[in-house]
């Protein structure tokens, strides 16, 4: 979506190709030779993950076709600072060597909801959407987190779930004129898994030094440094500037750490401590 956003421009028309009709997974329905704007392909893309329209977008790049797409997805990918991830099918289904962190989604994340026109579909819980024929139909947002309107401040972002993956989301929330994005991957209740990570984020601050994902700011060569942005616009993975090393050899980010692990980090830190008082009243 990014990459179709930057890229073309709206009111680009693009041919449904043969491969759309024939894509795994969700489909929205369109048929080989059909002609569509970039921002119908976009809402069905965000709205109801049709992987058609997935296609549609990529088998339209001017350099290479579908194979050119995924590498400026790529090439996307690593100008806004992600690191772990390789893209290999357009639609984010099953293929090999294809991969994504929850550290990375989250950087993809933030960076959708800085595109106004992406962002708005995503925060959107119904849109009108029109078919080539003219007929007019409303689409709800398949992401529950916004579409159910239960979560205030639901902004976005995006679900998933291939058999590899199991279930997956990327959730954004602002509360109190901050603004926190949650990614849950492999998860079996991504709803609640993304609310208990917001609640407890929207209890916190990061700590001055703490890891900052994404691209990051460039020293000037004369004058102090840049200040970091405010911790409202801050994608954070460490609760501290120095990770312990049980922290650094696990290769976990601990605001970005499952729910379970989560869980299992507070229970450790509670029977540790419990058994320091211990040894220390002997």
């Amino acid at each position: 979506a990014i990459v179709a956003n930057d890229f073309y421009r709206p009111s680009k028309v693009l041919r449904v190709p043969e491969a759309a009709e024939r894509v795994d997974g969700t489909r929205f329905g369109y048929r080989t030779g059909w002609r569509l704007r970039r921002d119908q392909l976009l809402t069905t893309l965000l709205l109801v993950s049709a992987n058609d329209a997935a296609e549609t977008l990529a088998a339209a790049w001017p350099e290479g076709g579908r194979a050119g797409f995924l590498r400026a997805m790529q090439a996307k990918a690593e100008e806004l600072g992600c690191t772990d991830s390789t893209w290999r099918d357009p639609s984010g289904l099953d293929a090999p060597g294809h991969r994504a962190s929850a550290a990375d989604l989250a950087v993809l994340g933030r960076a959708l909801l800085e595109r106004p026109v992406l962002a708005r579909l995503v925060g959107s819980r119904a849109v009108t959407y029109r078919w080539p024929n003219g007929h007019r139909t409303v689409l709800a947002n398949h992401n529950h987190f916004v579409g159910w309107g239960r979560d205030k401040g639901a902004i976005g972002v995006k679900t998933g779930y291939t058999t590899e993956a199991d279930s997956t989301i990327v959730a954004a929330q602002r509360r109190g004129g901050r603004t926190l994005l949650a990614v849950a991957l492999g998860s079996k209740a991504m709803y609640q898994d993304v609310r208990t990570l917001l609640g407890y984020g929207f209890k916190v601050k990061p700590r001055a030094g703490a890891e900052l994902l994404g691209v990051q700011p460039e020293p000037a060569n004369d004058g102090p440094a840049p200040t970091l942005p405010p911790a409202a616009d801050r994608v954070t993975g460490r609760v501290s500037g120095v990770p312990s090393p049980l922290v650094e050899r696990l290769s976990v980010r601990i605001l970005a750490a499952p729910v379970p692990l989560a869980a299992c980090a507070g229970v450790g830190c509670l029977v540790l401590g419990a058994l320091a008082l211990f040894w220390r009243r002997r």
